[in-house]
């Protein structure tokens, strides 16, 4: 990659859509600095502002003006360098000191050699970027025509070269290392330009950016790609029914190995053989993965800009699978859109093809940062996924121990030796000297991951080679592949007498099988709905059985691999949960089932690899503050790099109005801390300040709640003391419902439904009251503007649960490292962040308007004041008495009133 030598001069316009507020302006001017200064800024912006059009107008003008400037200096470099080398080639013919002189031309000329070569391969690249705009030409024509894009089955001339450097093979993620060094090795090299990779939470925040771009010049000529997962992206008519994101890439990995008649059999020896009949009949291989028809889709999506429902839409079209084109063209496009865990995750990154070096990265929503990191890379495995998986290996190894080889049935004696170390772990009590054997301490432990490993004696087996051994012989699929052999066979009835004992190792394998999966079975059954048995029934019955007989294989072997490998990390950046599972905590978070849990406590050992390749990182957010925890556990091995940078709200002065609620009607002090909120006392002072509210708030209100089970507690105080019926009068009452894992889909049906009915009812000019939760589905990335927010009611101080294992490691983790009294920080920052979150709901924009209610007494406090939006604190009414907040919202929601019957 060629790095120029002058610097661009900061732009005053970047071409934006329409005219920039100053803080848009000055959030370009500042971001298109630290690109071009390869630093590293923190953005805060409010939302409603226009963050994320502003980021990307700002990004995509910098490499616009630094590609043209490559181009230009190049050609300027050689011309210079080759008249030099000419003028010193007839010097050297007269010179006296040729020596001197000859060392110098050859240094010229060496030079000049590298320039003509970058810029032959940058003449390649233009020639392949010309195609595809002579492409974006005809598509446009045609769609000015209302013409429609027809399915293709030719390639025309020169297309097949146009992403040589694309020809990502599709089962990579089944190579082996050695393999994937060899496809390295022989691809050519490239030229490589600039990147952009932006990253949000959700999709469907991504695909409101590519809308964005869309409206902008940079529209018609940007290279954008959307990246998703399999889930997101398949449009094969039985996986896209699948809701278990793992079962749909196992099952996607073995039909791209059945049409590429690369595939393992499940033999056991290790060795690369065809695949079995009875598999092959009932998995098939995958209509849509045609290289020709791949490599088509993913022109089209370098050619025109496709959110990834354009793109499944174009992939139905062409019959050609999305997941793999978007792959394809992630290689040559200028601005990658992607979710936080393909660019956070190394392996997926890896996988997708996805190469930081020299690029920039976006991370936008980026409040949760450091949270999301330790999550994705933490990972748990439970008691009943060890015992699954035990007899699975066991059965598999007594099916085929004459065809292993010693160094195999090695490795696999050795796997099955950890998982029986582990499963004693958790199946045996363990009693600390210091305590009662009694003690409810003793329900978790946390340890390093040295500790669990001499614990469990088998510190001194490698635990990097165990995996490298499942990875290179594909162990989980070959698992996977034998239990469906067994399971889809006719099970016996229960009053069969056992097999003989002449039945051999073979028998009891299968018997141990069949009852495997006569038990998962019944679990199966009681779990699944029976919307969801409907949506099934129209399964093919061969890919039913596939799916059945894999979902518990995958979450048996996966999360112990993940577990196994997060072993091999640093013992200071982790720490494993041990939990016996003895009862439920009061949060609600662990439940009964006993399970080895690993925290990443130092998310900044998963971030240098991006902090290190990236040419600058950009990480933007409507809230936040507190900026200190990023600098010191992201970026603290470059602290010069970071430039902070926040920004004001588009809105007026007056066009919020924030109250600290210290005092309920009744006049006394409000406090929702754990052990007051659930009183009678503080429920009726909540009751009553929101039937008040509900009196001079007009159209929608939303009101934050810490907690489900807090929820349910307001709602059923407002049932019993009337309150519910006199505000049903004014406002129709919405809840938010309860995430269930079991039914997850159909809670995003609710909530969407809710949110359909909430908003229909305001439209209707009819008032409504939303409770919801902190940190539920409507707290972040929804959008409450004009009449669907006029107020935002936060209860109390939504603190975590305070003696959870994983808060207190992390506290006394901060303590010890960046100082006393940083656990507590990270603890109020948690808290502070949700409040922000929920209050970031309404006022989206310059015209919106609304009022903050903030119920406890402990909002007054100085320190917590410090953590709220600039633009909420600086206008913050610490009321003290009731009156002062009800006439204070009659007031102002009258004057707004006027003030638009005056604009009308």
């Amino acid at each position: 990659m060629y790095e120029p030598q002058k610097e661009l001069p900061t732009p005053s316009d970047f071409h934006f859509p329409f005219p920039p507020y100053e803080i848009q302006q000055q959030l370009m001017v500042e971001l298109y600095k630290v690109l071009e200064n390869k630093e590293i800024g923190i953005f805060e912006s409010p939302t409603g502002t226009g963050k994320s059009l502003t980021l990307t107008c700002a990004a995509l003008k910098w490499l616009e003006d630094h590609e043209a400037l490559i181009r230009k200096e190049l050609l300027e470099r050689l011309q210079k360098i080759t008249k030099e080398v000419e003028k010193l080639e007839k010097e050297q013919n007269v010179a006296t000191d040729w020596i001197f002189m000859h060392s110098k031309t050859s240094e010229q000329k060496q030079e000049l050699l590298e320039l003509k070569g970058i810029k032959k391969l940058l003449d390649e690249y233009e020639e392949k970027l010309n195609v595809i705009k002579e492409k974006r030409k005809t598509l446009n024509q045609k769609k000015s025509n209302g013409q429609k894009t027809k399915k293709s089955t030719i390639v025309d001339g020169g297309r097949e070269d146009i992403l040589d450097e694309q020809n990502v093979v599709l089962e990579e993620a089944n190579n082996s290392d050695e393999e994937q060094e060899e496809e390295e090795l022989e691809k050519p090299v490239k030229y490589r330009d600039v990147q952009i990779f932006f990253c949000s939470r959700t999709h469907t925040q991504l695909a409101q950016v590519v809308n964005e771009i869309k409206r902008t010049v940079y529209g018609e000529r940007v290279r954008c790609v959307s990246m998703a997962s399999r889930q997101q992206l398949c449009i094969h008519k039985d996986l896209r029914k699948i809701n278990n994101t793992a079962l749909i890439n196992e099952l996607c990995l073995d039909m791209a190995k059945n049409s590429n008649s690369k595939v393992t059999a499940c033999d056991g020896d290790g060795c690369v053989k065809k695949k079995s009949r009875v598999n092959m009949k009932s998995m098939g291989k995958c209509p849509h993965k045609s290289q020709t028809l791949v490599q088509e889709l993913s022109e089209l999506s370098l050619a025109e800009i496709l959110d990834i429902e354009d793109l499944v839409s174009e992939g139905e079209q062409l019959e050609a699978c999305p997941y793999y084109a978007a792959r394809m063209a992630t290689q040559i496009g200028q601005i990658v859109m992607l979710p936080y865990q393909l660019l956070l995750h190394k392996r997926s990154r890896e996988l997708a093809g996805i190469d930081l070096r020299d690029s920039i990265v976006i991370i936008d929503e980026a409040h949760n940062l450091l949270d999301c990191i330790s999550d994705i890379y933490s990972c748990e495995v439970t008691l009943a996924q060890l015992q699954s998986v035990q007899h699975q290996i066991v059965a598999y190894k007594m099916k085929y121990a004459s065809r292993f080889n010693s160094a195999n049935l090695l490795s696999i004696n050795r796997l099955i030796f950890v998982i029986k170390r582990l499963v004693k772990i958790l199946t045996t009590p363990s009693v600390d000297a210091t305590t009662d054997v009694n003690e409810k301490s003793n329900k978790f432990r946390m340890l390093c991951t040295y500790e669990l490993m001499s614990e469990g004696d088998f510190f001194n087996i490698d635990l990097y080679e165990l995996l490298k051994f499942c990875e290179r012989t594909r162990f989980a699929q070959k698992l996977q592949g034998f239990a469906k052999t067994f399971t889809m066979e006719p099970r016996p009835s229960e009053n069969q007498p056992p097999p003989s004992v002449g039945g051999g190792k073979s028998s009891a394998a299968v018997g141990l099988l069949k009852r495997l999966q006569q038990n998962h079975e019944e679990k199966l059954s009681k779990s699944n709905k029976q919307k969801k048995q409907d949506e099934d029934a129209k399964v093919s019955p061969s890919f039913e059985e596939n799916k059945q007989s894999s979902a518990m294989l995958i979450s048996s072997l996966r999360p112990l691999l993940a577990f196994l490998e997060a072993l091999c990390e640093k013992a200071e950046d982790g720490r494993v949960l041990v939990n016996s599972g003895d009862e439920t905590t009061a949060s609600g978070k662990y439940d009964s089932q006993p399970s080895l849990k690993y925290i990443l406590l130092r998310p900044e050992s998963h971030f240098q690899d991006v902090v290190k390749d990236a040419r600058a990182i950009i990480v933007a957010g409507g809230t936040m503050q507190p900026t200190n925890e990023l600098t010191e556990q992201l970026f603290s091995s470059c602290p010069e790099r970071v430039k902070l940078r926040f920004y004001d709200h588009v809105v007026p002065e007056d066009a919020v109005l924030p109250f600290v609620v210290t005092k309920g009607p009744s006049g006394r002090n409000l406090c929702f801390n754990f052990t007051q909120r659930s009183s009678t006392v503080m429920l009726n002072e909540l009751c009553s300040v929101l039937e008040n509210l509900c009196n001079v708030v007009p159209a929608g209100l939303v009101c934050f709640v810490p907690s489900y089970d807090y929820l349910n507690s307001v709602y059923e105080q407002l049932q019993k003391t009337g309150i519910l019926q006199r505000i049903s009068n004014k406002k129709r009452i919405f809840r938010e419902p309860r995430s269930d894992p079991q039914i997850g889909g159909a809670v995003e049906q609710n909530v969407e439904q809710i949110l359909a009915d909430y908003s229909r009812v305001i439209k209707h000019q009819q008032g409504a009251l939303l409770l919801s939760v902190v940190g539920g589905k409507l707290s972040e990335g929804l959008n409450f503007a004009d009449d669907l927010g006029r107020g935002v009611i936060v209860v109390g101080l939504p603190y975590p649960y305070c003696n959870s294992p994983e808060i207190q490691e992390r506290m006394s983790y901060l303590d010890k490292t960046l100082g006393a009294g940083s656990g507590a920080e990270y603890y109020e920052n948690l808290c502070m962040k949700a409040v922000n979150q929920c209050i970031g709901r309404s006022v989206r924009h310059i015209r919106d308007y609304a009022c903050v209610y903030l119920l406890d007494e402990r909002y007054a406090r100085d320190n917590i004041q410090r953590k709220l939006p600039q633009w909420i604190s600086r206008h913050l009414q610490v009321a003290t008495t009731y009156g002062k907040v009800q006439g204070g919202t009659v007031k102002f929601f009258k004057q707004k009133k006027l003030k638009v019957n005056g604009n009308e």
